[in-house]
């Protein structure tokens, strides 16, 4: 791994925001490059050659090596460094925990939760669509089953999603989660055991954790007042 590693992201994204805490707490060095998602910069043919070919973020530039999505770069740069074995650990069972949550939060945690808020967030405000209410029901319907799942199973024995202390694991799924937090849905509602651990997996991975977050609190804070 070089010493000008660049992480293109924009903290408006759920996965951005986990790498951004994860390569933070490691103390791995890079170069944060924003991109302006409302303007489309992530969309450009100069993107697509200059970043990658899949349009997307985050991606890392490492010394000329180009690497999209976020637990293939989680991945790389734990190959690469020591630097990650706290949060993604090298032994074979632990990892293999761990890698099972990841495996399961694309399609149980990422996919509802994130389609849940640009149906009723992100279509609605920057789109001027209204949110289709069919599709927010069925969105609601599969997120409040994986939400019981990660409160009745993945919490079930710990206070943490894997072993006694955080991994990427319980940043990925935290993430996911806290972008709910623009919308009226409370995922915390009925799952002491998840909102418990919210607030224990925040504070272990402060400072970082609230500075990923700001931009999302900042829009809250304004939209609150907007409704005053």
């Amino acid at each position: 791994m070089t010493q000008n590693l660049k992480f293109y992201s924009n903290l408006m994204s759920q996965p951005c925001r986990s790498l951004y805490i994860v390569m933070n707490l490691a103390k791995i060095p890079f170069e944060t490059v924003t991109i302006a998602l409302r303007e489309g910069d992530h969309a450009t043919e100069s993107f697509a050659k200059e970043v990658n070919s899949l349009k997307t973020i985050p991606s890392i530039n490492d010394g000329g090596f180009k690497l999209a999505e976020s637990i293939a770069i989680l991945r790389y740069l734990a190959s690469k460094s020591s630097l990650l074995v706290r949060w993604y650990p090298s032994g074979a069972r632990m990892r293999a925990r761990v890698d099972e949550y990841l495996e399961w939060h694309h399609l149980n945690v990422r996919s509802p939760l994130s389609g849940y808020f640009v149906e009723s967030w992100l279509k609605p405000r920057y789109k001027k669509q209204p949110p289709n209410e069919a599709a927010l029901e069925r969105l609601s319907s599969s997120a409040n089953k994986s939400l019981d799942l990660l409160e009745t199973v993945w919490l079930a024995q710990g206070d943490f999603l894997i072993g006694t202390d955080v991994t990427v694991a319980d940043l990925w799924a935290i993430c996911e989660i806290e972008e709910l937090t623009l919308t009226s849905f409370d995922p915390t509602e009925g799952r002491p055991k998840l909102a418990a651990w919210m607030e224990r997996v925040r504070k272990a991975t402060n400072p970082f954790y609230d500075e990923a977050h700001e931009i999302l609190w900042n829009i809250r804070k304004k939209s609150s007042r907007s409704q005053l």
